[in-house]
């Protein structure tokens, strides 16, 4: 088993997204950061759209068919 860090994304309170894992929770969280800070700066949702992201640890077994970035 390896410890992992699953990033999950929310649009108005909905998960849209939870199949991203990473090595490190640095990782996971600038991306997390990214999400949240340019969810509106490239277009890509109205202004009303609340968006939140962030990350939780998991053990997962090591030989797995994940994609761990």
């Amino acid at each position: 088993m390896i410890h992992v860090f699953l990033l999950i994304v929310m649009i108005n309170g909905t998960v849209s997204s939870q199949d991203m894992y990473f090595r490190s929770i640095n990782e996971c969280n600038w991306y997390a950061n990214a999400i949240v800070s340019g969810q509106r700066k490239n277009g890509y949702l109205p202004d009303q759209a609340n968006v939140g992201a962030y990350c939780v640890p998991r053990l997962v077994p090591e030989n797995n068919n994940l994609k761990v970035y």
